[in-house]
């Protein structure tokens, strides 16, 4: 076999390719190109330029398939060759552009564009090729020249594109570009639109790295051509100068922006000249000045919303009018039902007329489908004109859903449905409908009146009042359109009708009936229909998406009297032969049932009422849907979705209408049924799921009559799920145990001890898992099974086989034990076995726990976390069982009063006496115990002090009439108890504002508050340490919320005090307070009005202070954002000035040989940052997005990794949240994330340094990614390349990206908001 990398190959293929026969000259170039697309081809200088000869001379061949293989072969080629010969190559393609034959001239221009595309675009010898191959291009247009080439300013446009960078930074780069300014300009006003449209394009790419200088002189020309042609009739090029200057937006628009004071009035008096393509191009560039011209777009906005309104229902050649319709509409509100039939009439003539009228020259339509797309525009990136918008732009928008032209219908809905999703947005509602429906009667059907919302939904209630306003007069306009023949029109419509469903949580109860119609178009599957039965699969999809969300947010009554059209329609989708369609019915059958028969719970009696059915023939309907269920579930060829929906279905039939079925089928046919597909590999998940939900069923409870018993079935279920705690499958595992825990619950007495040990065996592995989840999980089993098992079956695996395990997951991992689920699991567990167990398990628990603490060397040798977890556990045992409990108790106090025992034991014993004493009253035991625990304050150990000073604090909360005074005399003295004191304090205050004392111990702390409060200060101003000013913080902030009349003044009083820790501890108090997550409605109220005073401490001149202030910004964002939300004009600004670096607080630091820099401001800084990532997400309606964005993107920048990765995330967020305003600045992220994804680690870095390197590389890939789903060619050309760049084999982070994509599949790429307070 010949070496095709040979000169043979290339000598042999040279001489075919000047052969006689075109055949010949054919094949052989084709094989010239699959060499030259080999890695390992590689050619002689000799060869080199034989084959560009060759290559060069076959573009002239007289064969029209040669040229064109010919052509393709440069792509190839160029990165084969040397300089000198691709210089060659662009001189001879030059010169045939200037020949006289029209098809060598274009095959010549697609030989430079394919050169110039696959020129390396950071490649010097690039940048030289290019340079001189613009003067050439530009000879082309030459004035004697009267029709310039397209193609040559295509390849202009492209070189600008790409290289326009290069040219401007090299040898004569700002001549070059004076040249194609001045050559380009004049083509604006060329006789061809084409030549015009593309000599736009190419000044858009020229302007991106035009100097200032001639980019005045550019704007100005076009300018003066707009002034001069005020009064001329020449539209073709007033439409090209105007869109001239929505492409400088696009491309360079800060410059353009200093220019619109200039330019609006032009775009304005344009507009109402009567051609419509030019007004089309003037929308078409207020949508790139509001997009790209944020700032100063600003002041002119409520104008351009009043020309888009205007020229949104511009229609000369059919006009209507609209104020005699819509008074009929309002009119005729509560006339929908009587007026079906004319509405029917009305809708076939509307039709007939659509389908008669034809007008080809009528190009109205692009003015409408430009100003619904301006409004769009303003819509997605202006929320702080929302009320705005919902007060005047949505009425008009839902008057053109009767829009003539299909394309412009379709645009209107879409940008209603815009702005119903920013609505939503700025509510702090949008929230996706959970598509797990398999919950059973345990999932919380939102059944929301208008006043009884959330509290971050009460924070902006006037957005999503006034979008309810409009939702009578858009259902039943809507409801029409929907009835008609587009498809698309329906498509978006129900898009409209989930978004308006999802954001408002229902408001479609009075509205219902009208879209019945529709709904049974959309559905309908029977000829029966005739011309109405047009419909595709992604219609009958969308409408059964809207039916699920739809029975999701209404109650069940408002559906009742339209169950007799709904059930057949649903009915025969999940019979549908589409495994997609059904799955969707079925989902929707699943919440339809909920409909049928609504099980609701009590929240006072804490019981499920179980009604009757409202009417007969929904029995008829439960049955209907129960044999269709059963069929699809039977079926052997069905998807597996279809087979997991059935089983869902199923299960909800069951737990809500169990009653209501044949009790003998359930019995033979169906929990067999369910037992069989327990068993299969693929459905064995959803079916635990589906049993759970069976067995929390009220209908199941022993106190009904028991109409769904699973006692047939439980021995068989029971050991199968105990073996599933086996697999390898967390979802299954964790399935089972939850599974278990309700089938125990439920029937845990007819269950036999065999059974119950068999679950413990299989759970004792699980008691060594590391998982959060399934510990806590395994832990309540365990607990439910003393509980109902047989005391001599279960006690003894629980005492010789789970305890010891328990006791040393406790010590190896406390931290999935110390708080949360683990903890309270580990709580229940004790209380069972105590409760149960008696004597003998208290002693044998308390003697197991103390082992680990008792064999242990002198030291907190076990840690802290552990010994903590102990204790309450010791704690717990005390207060559930008093015989033994009492005297556990004494033994720990003679313990701590002997202060000889080894620490971990005075440290454990100290923890759990405190523990105890929160709960009774430990003076009755030993009178002097506080004293006790105060001795220990003087322990050389600061654990124990820590310990003591916990224990003393809960010991007080038992009697506190007691032991306050000693507490308040203990900070009086002050000295180094003081702080420990302090912390003290802080746990009795902390479990006040809890809610968790007495009425009438709370009466006795607030007599001691006043003096508490003064004390509390005096410290303030006489420590200068900063842990104690923040437990006194604490303790004040607290205190406040006791009495906020009192208090709250006072804290204002000391923000002008003349101390900075007095005021940094002040706004630190503050903060306390938004961490209290009980209602304390008499402190906000008194607090709104004077939060902005505490919060200007933002700009105070002590760095901590501000530090503090940020803080509570931070802090009150996060949970209370309704207090600040008026006050964020004024805050904003002074947030956003400390996100910059301020270089005064920048020091160099020498240690030893080496200097390093230290920022003082850096913790600020963050704190700064992480308020913004707060403020995204609660008050998103307030911000102004652009301005925010341009601190983030500063953030980018920024020298902490710390800052760039929150940068990150904000981005991500708003890439979700605001879409269209991030887009116009891809662009001017790119350099900032190059950089950072191009970042190297120093050779004597740190292993920590590279980590946190390589995580900020990380992020800086994800963020791109996520980017990357809103990005386009069109309005972000330089992120697309980008893109582009770092995903190719090539880049350095090729690997990393790949990396995280793959990620982002797996985590469906949604970015989760994050607690930063």
């Amino acid at each position: 076999m010949v070496n095709p990398t040979g000169p043979y190959l290339v000598a042999s293929l040279l001489d075919k390719m000047s052969h006689h026969d075109p055949d010949y000259r054919w094949m052989a170039t084709n094989d010239l190109m699959g060499a030259l697309q080999s890695d390992s081809f590689q050619m002689e200088d000799v060869n080199e330029k034989k084959v560009v000869s060759a290559l060069i001379k076959l573009l002239e061949d007289s064969n029209g398939e040669v040229q064109n293989v010919a052509v393709k072969c440069f792509a190839p080629l160029v990165k084969k060759i040397h300089e000198n010969q691709l210089q060659e190559v662009v001189d001879q393609l030059c010169r045939l552009l200037t020949d006289k034959r029209e098809d060598l001239r274009d095959i010549a221009g697609i030989g430079i564009k394919t050169v110039v595309i696959e020129l390396p675009s950071d490649s010097p010898v690039s940048s030289k090729v290019v340079s001189q191959l613009v003067p050439k291009l530009l000879q082309q247009f030459s004035p004697d020249v009267k029709d310039p080439q397209l193609d040559v300013i295509d390849i202009l446009s492209e070189i600008l594109s790409r290289f326009g960078q290069s040219l401007a930074l090299g040898p004569g780069g700002l001549q070059l570009q004076r040249s194609i300014k001045n050559t380009l300009f004049p083509i604006l006003n060329h006789s061809r639109a084409a030549a015009r449209k593309r000599a736009t394009a190419a000044l858009g790419h020229l302007v991106a790295h035009l100097s200032d200088e001639l980019f005045e002189e550019l704007v100005k020309a076009v300018l003066n051509e707009l002034q001069q042609r005020s009064s001329s009739s020449d539209y073709d090029k007033l439409r090209t100068h105007i869109g001239c200057l929505a492409a400088l937006s696009r491309y360079s628009s800060p410059r353009l922006a200093q220019h619109l004071d200039d330019a609006l009035p032009l775009v304005f008096q344009y507009i109402e000249i009567n051609d419509d393509e030019l007004r089309e191009n003037c929308l078409h560039a207020l949508d790139s000045f509001v997009l790209r011209c944020p700032t100063e777009m600003t002041p002119h906005i409520p104008k351009v919303i009043a020309i888009a309104l205007k020229y949104l229902k511009h229609d000369p050649n059919f006009e209507s009018d609209e104020d005699a319709m819509d008074v009929d509409q309002q009119n005729g509100d509560e006339e929908e039902d009587g007026n079906d039939e004319d509405d029917d009439e009305d809708e076939e003539e509307e039709e007939d007329y659509e389908d008669d009228y034809s007008d080809e020259d009528d190009v109205s339509w692009k003015v409408r489908k430009g100003s619904s797309k301006l409004l769009a525009s303003i819509i997605g990136t202006r929320s702080d004109f929302l009320e705005e918008l919902l007060k005047t732009v949505a009425p008009a928008l839902i008057a053109r859903f009767k829009e003539r032209e299909e394309s412009v219908r379709v645009d209107v809905l879409g940008t209603f449905t815009t702005l119903i999703r920013q609505t939503g947005v700025a509510t702090g509602s949008e929230k996706a409908q959970a598509r797990d429906v398999g919950n059973g009667p345990e999932s919380k059907r939102r059944r929301v009146s208008p006043g009884a919302t959330d509290m971050v939904i009460d924070e902006t209630p006037t957005t999503r009042d006034l979008l309810r306003q409009n939702v009578p007069r858009l259902s039943k306009i809507l409801s029409k359109e929907l009835k008609g023949k587009s498809v698309p029109v329906r498509q978006a419509g129900f898009h409209l009708l989930r978004e308006l469903v999802r954001v408002l949580d229902g408001g479609l109860e009075s509205s219902i009936g009208l879209f019945m119609p529709a709904i049974e178009i959309s559905l309908a599957t029977s000829p029966s229909h005739s011309v109405k039965a047009t419909t595709n699969s992604n219609v009958k999809i969308g409408v059964l998406e809207f039916l699920r969300i739809l029975f999701l947010t209404h109650k069940p009554t408002v559906f009742h009297k339209h169950l007799g059209k709904l059930v057949p329609l649903i009915v025969s989708a999940a019979q549908d032969k589409f495994y997609k369609i059904t799955a969707e019915a079925l989902t929707v059958v699943i919440e339809l049932v909920k409909v049928i028969r609504p099980i609701s719970y009590d929240g006072d009696s804490k019981r499920y009422d179980v009604s009757t059915l409202a009417q007969p023939q929904f029995g008829d309907y439960l049955s209907t849907i129960y044999e269709t269920t059963l069929q699809r579930l039977g079926a052997a060829d069905v998807d597996l979705e279809v087979k997991e929906r059935s089983i869902i279905a199923l299960g909800v039939l069951l737990s809500q209408a169990g009653d209501l079925l044949p009790a003998d089928q359930i019995q033979s046919i169906v929990l067999p049924l369910l037992v069989d597909r327990l068993k299969n590999e693929l459905t064995r998940l959803t079916t635990v799921r589906v049993i759970k939900s069976i067995a929390e069923s009220p209908l199941a409870e022993s106190t009904s009559t028991k109409v769904i018993d699973l006692s047939p079935v439980l021995p068989e279920v029971v050991s199968e799920l105990a073996s599933y705690l086996r697999k390898t499958h967390r979802q299954l595992r964790v399935a089972s145990l939850q599974t278990l825990e309700s089938l125990i619950r439920r029937y845990g007495k007819v269950i036999h001890g065999d059974i119950y040990v068999q679950i413990l065996a299989e759970v004792r592995p699980l008691l060594s898992d590391s998982d959060l989840h399934i510990l806590p999980l395994a832990i309540n089993v365990i607990s439910i099974i003393i509980f109902n098992g047989p005391n001599d079956r279960v006690l003894p695996v629980v005492k010789n086989e789970l305890q010891p395990q328990i006791v040393r997951m406790i010590m190896e991992s406390p931290h999935l034990l110390g708080a949360g689920p683990g903890l309270d699991s580990l709580t229940q567990l004790w209380q069972a076995i105590v409760r149960i167990g008696g004597s003998d398990m208290f002693e044998h628990s308390v003697q197991i726990l103390l082992k680990p603490v008792t064999s242990g060397v002198d030291g907190l040798a076990s840690g802290k976390q552990a010994l903590s977890i102990i204790a309450q556990s010791l704690a717990i045992l005390c207060l559930n069982f008093s015989p033994g409990g009492n005297a556990t108790v004494q033994k720990f106090i003679t313990e701590v009063e002997k202060n000889s025992a080894p620490e971990n034991t005075l440290y454990v014993s100290l923890l759990t006496l405190g523990d105890v004493g929160r709960n009774m009253d430990l003076a009755t035991q030993h009178e002097s115990v506080d004293q006790i625990v105060l001795n220990l304050f003087a322990s050389p150990s600061e654990d124990i002090k820590q310990a003591a000073a916990f224990a003393l604090g809960n010991i007080a909360l038992g009697n506190l009439k007691r032991y306050m005074p000693v507490v308040l005399q203990t900070v009086r003295e002050g000295g180094k108890r003081r702080y420990l004191v302090l912390v003290s304090l802080k746990e009795i205050i902390t479990r006040f504002s809890h809610n968790e004392a007495s009425p009438e111990s709370t009466a006795i702390l607030h007599s001691f508050a006043p003096e508490l409060w003064q004390l509390l200060f005096q410290n303030t101003e006489e420590t200068a340490e900063e842990t104690t000013r923040n437990a006194i913080a604490e303790c004040l902030g607290k205190l406040s919320l006791s009495q906020p009349s009192t208090f709250l003044p006072d804290l204002q009083s000391r923000l002008s005090s003349p101390n900075a820790h007095a005021r940094a501890t002040v706004v630190t108090a503050l903060r306390f307070t938004f961490t209290e997550h009980t209602q304390h409605d008499d402190f906000d109220s008194l607090l709104r009005p004077l939060l902005p005073q505490f919060l200007k401490l933002v700009k105070d001149t002590d760095l901590n202070v501000r530090r503090a202030s940020l803080a509570t910004l931070n802090s009150a964002a996060h949970n209370k954002p309704h207090l600040i939300q008026d006050s964020l004009p004024e805050l904003l600004p002074l947030l956003y000035e400390e996100t910059v670096v301020n270089t005064n607080l920048i020091h160099v630091v020498e240690m030893g040989p080496f200097k390093h820099q230290v920022d003082d401001g850096l913790d600020a800084r963050k704190a700064a940052y992480e308020c913004m990532y707060t403020l995204i997400e609660t008050c998103l309606s307030r911000l102004d997005v652009f301005a925010f964005l341009q601190r983030v993107m500063s953030g980018l920048l920024d020298p902490s990794q710390d800052i760039k990765i929150l940068s990150h995330l904000m981005l991500q967020r708003l890439s979700h949240l605001s879409p269209t305003a991030v887009a116009q600045k891809l662009d001017e992220m790119v350099e900032p994330l190059k950089t950072t994804l191009l970042t190297k680690t120093k050779s004597n870095a740190v292993k920590q340094e590279v980590e946190k390197t390589n995580e900020l590389i990380r992020s800086a890939a994800r963020t791109a990614l996520i980017l990357s789903k809103i990005s386009d060619s069109g309005v972000s050309p330089r992120f697309v390349d980008f893109l582009k760049e770092i995903q190719s084999p090539q880049s350095p982070v090729a690997a990393i990206v790949a990396a995280e994509a793959q990620g982002g599949l797996l985590s469906n790429g949604c970015p989760v908001p994050m607690d930063l307070s």
